[in-house]
């Protein structure tokens, strides 16, 4: 080494630890973690290079612990300086490990690069080496490129987790009948477990068609008995659903078991990324991750640092619950990636749903070639049951929010559904205003944009009401996590599989009723890009509810077989091909050579993230948008804090704080917005204020 460098045994790179230490304990996690993932022998000599080499930049005599200056760009210009060190055999491997380091405390995004590096006198500037990177880039196959992408994602692990002494050990989950027993909480049904048990059975690609109560996601874990998975991915439409099935799991397998919530993730500063990694790392890699749709298909799609992410799908199980639930366009692009990386990752899916309409399956079974049999249908369960009957009202919810009340004041319990979150807002003020209820004790509301903490107390509320009359209102958030069973059910039409999960809300342990227990109500679409439904959903439930009113409907598969004659595959493949049109995946395949990350800024992506709210991200509104002066002092005390002066048990506990202050919102709410970007984005809203009764609340009408 010249004057210009340091040694490695000597010059610090972290507090408390020299480069070299530094070093070996990236390689060497780095080495396991390829090991457990059984990556080919042809990676692990660029793996060795990334974990040996990433930091060099940190010799330079420039470059002192806790500058502001980045390193990697010095990293590079050793590199550059000292090439025949490397035992590399390919040229293209050592342009690709280049653009790595250059990369290595950002995303993978197509950007410029302005600096320039002087080698042995002669000026370079980095965007020629960029270029040239990316030139080599283009010309890997589509094996070379995701697997590389995931060396470099457990790469950023292993270098997160040696510089802040948080190591993780990767493990597989264990698959033993008798802890799946003990997930149901309650004694086991001895004839229905040996249903259950068929679960094993099922081809690496299976799905399963069972009645409300069957225990579908107690049982889910059976199918991964004897198909030797690296995790098990449970994916749910909603946090409340997440938070129900963790308590169970966790008190089987306890630190075995994590959940997950999508953390904003673009360009951060270094510091916040790596504690932002740890939060990551003790949440997104343990065997069992209980977790969102989001998060399977933003890693797929490549938003921001999604090569943490995606690397953990390699020879995973993965359980989707309710598929039916999915929109056109994320139905699409599930079956996209899934066609696209089954061979390479080695997916085991378990697509599961209480009433999976036929038209859903015939699709399934076509687009990813499944056998005959790759079904299990246990809903023959549903002709002895009538737990609900119906009146058709052709009018607007809100005008029998009267009958509700009358109700509530004889001593029921009343579920109100809507399809909108302003929808649910109104109504809840109508009955604070008008009826004089008061809030959390009469009546409360719940849907999906609320401060995590209030999220959290409103489902510890719901459970201490669970015998008590009061009124819920909510939105599709409680179609798939509400275990409570209400004696009247008013809801607004919605697409005819929501209804079916709704009225499973109400008389939900009894087996038949004579009497009209569930009033549905006609909707009219404001923002017909943003609703939830389809007109077609819409108007095709519509007829089949009317058909089925009242002592029309002799038991519960009525619903099922109407559903199945209406909801064609026909009529489903136009939807998809609808969505197809309005956002294109292509767009996605060819700007993106299976390698960059996609900015949210991108306007293509932008169509991706705007499809009827279908994306969310976790932000913290800025007190000055905050409603409640007691969380807006708190949110300010949070800012006072010093993340940068915090040693690391500490920063964790401050993110825990922010993480209580979280909400999900759409991605696209984001675009244009600047954000205060701590721990959380920080955004202010000039269109909208947050309430801690109410969530995220409109004062110029549009909906939201």
């Amino acid at each position: 080494m010249n004057n210009e460098w340091e040694i490695p045994n000597k010059k610090l790179s972290h507090e408390d630890k020299c480069l070299a230490v530094h070093i070996e304990e990236v390689e060497s996690s780095l080495k396991k973690f390829l090991n457990f993932y059984e990556f080919p022998e042809k990676y692990y000599k660029i793996a060795e290079h990334l974990a040996r080499y990433h930091d060099y930049g940190k010799l330079h005599k420039t470059w002192f612990l806790g500058s502001k200056e980045g390193h990697s760009h010095l990293s590079l210009k050793w590199l550059l300086e000292n090439n025949k060190v490397l035992s590399l055999n390919e040229d293209k491997l050592f342009f690709i490990l280049l653009y790595f380091i250059l990369k290595h405390h950002s995303s993978l995004l197509k950007t410029s690069e302005s600096k320039t590096i002087e080698i042995k006198g002669n000026k370079i500037s980095l965007q020629s080496v960029v270029d040239y990177c990316r030139d080599i880039i283009k010309k890997l196959n589509f094996e070379e490129k995701i697997d590389l992408v995931d060396v470099f994602g457990l790469f950023k692990i292993a270098d997160v987790c040696s510089a802040e002494n948080n190591f993780v050990e990767f493990k597989n989950p264990e698959i033993d009948e008798e802890k799946v027993k003990r997930v149901f909480g309650k004694p086991v049904d001895i004839e229905r477990f040996l249903e259950q048990k068929n679960l094993s059975y099922l081809p690496d690609i299976g799905l399963l068609r069972a009645y409300t109560g069957w225990g579908k996601t107690d049982s889910s874990l059976l199918f991964f008995k004897n198909k030797n998975v690296k995790k098990i991915f449970y994916l749910f439409p909603t946090i409340t659903a997440i938070n129900k099935f963790y308590s169970k799991l966790y008190s089987v397998f306890h630190n075995e078991v994590s959940k997950y919530f999508y953390l904003y993730d673009t360009e951060i500063k270094e510091d916040l990324e790596k504690i932002q990694t740890l939060f990551f790392v003790e949440n997104f890699t343990n065997p069992y991750i209980i977790t969102t749709i989001d998060q399977f298909l933003l890693s797929f799609i490549q938003v921001g640092k999604y090569y943490r992410k995606r690397v953990m799908f390699r020879n995973s199980g993965i359980v989707m619950d309710e598929v039916h639930l999915l929109n056109p366009l994320m139905l699409n692009l599930l079956l996209y990636f899934i066609k696209k990386f089954r061979d390479s990752y080695n997916m085991k899916i378990l697509f599961m749903s209480a009433t999976l309409p036929k038209a859903l399956e015939e699709l399934l079974k076509k687009e990813l070639q499944l056998s005959t049999n790759s079904l299990l249908d246990i809903s023959k369960e549903y002709k002895t049951k009538r737990r609900i009957m119906w009146r058709y009202i052709d009018k607007d919810i809100e005008n029998y929010l009267e009958k509700a009340v009358n109700l509530l004041r004889n001593g029921k319990r009343v579920l109100i559904i809507v399809n909108t979150v302003e929808k649910a807002i109104n109504l809840g003020e109508k009955l604070e205003k008008e009826f004089k209820l008061k809030i959390n004790k009469d009546f409360l509301i719940l849907h999906a944009r609320f401060m995590y903490k209030h999220r959290k107390e409103k489902e510890e509320l719901i459970e201490k009401l669970r015998n008590k009359p009061h009124i819920l209102i909510a939105t599709q958030v409680c179609e798939v996590s509400l275990d409570i069973s209400y004696d009247f059910l008013f809801t607004e039409l919605a697409s005819l599989p929501a209804l079916i999960q709704r009225f499973g809300r109400v008389n939900r342990y009894k087996e038949r009723i004579e009497d009209l227990n569930t009033f549905i109500f006609n909707v009219r679409t404001n923002d017909k890009k943003k609703y939830p439904y389809t007109e077609v959903e819409i108007e095709s439930a519509k007829k089949v509810i009317i058909d089925l009113e009242s002592n029309k409907l002799k038991n519960e598969l009525m619903i099922l077989e109407n559903m199945d004659r209406i909801l064609t595959y026909e009529s489903l493949m136009k939807e998809l091909d609808e969505a197809k049109k309005e956002v294109k995946i292509d767009v996605w395949e060819n700007l993106l050579e299976f390698f960059y990350s996609f900015n949210i800024d991108t306007e293509e992506m932008s169509r991706f993230l705007e499809y009827r709210d279908s994306f969310t991200t976790l932000i913290i509104p800025s007190p000055d948008c905050i409603m409640d002066e007691t969380i807006k002092k708190e949110i300010e005390n949070l800012f006072l804090k010093n993340f940068s002066k915090l040693n690391f048990e500490e920063r964790k506990r401050l993110i825990a704080e922010f993480k209580e202050f979280s909400v999900p919102i759409p991605i696209y709410w984001l675009k244009g917005r600047e954000a205060n970007k701590r721990v959380f984005p920080i955004v202010y809203f000039d269109d909208k204020v947050y309430d801690k009764n109410l969530g995220f609340k409109s004062f110029k009408g549009e909906i939201l």
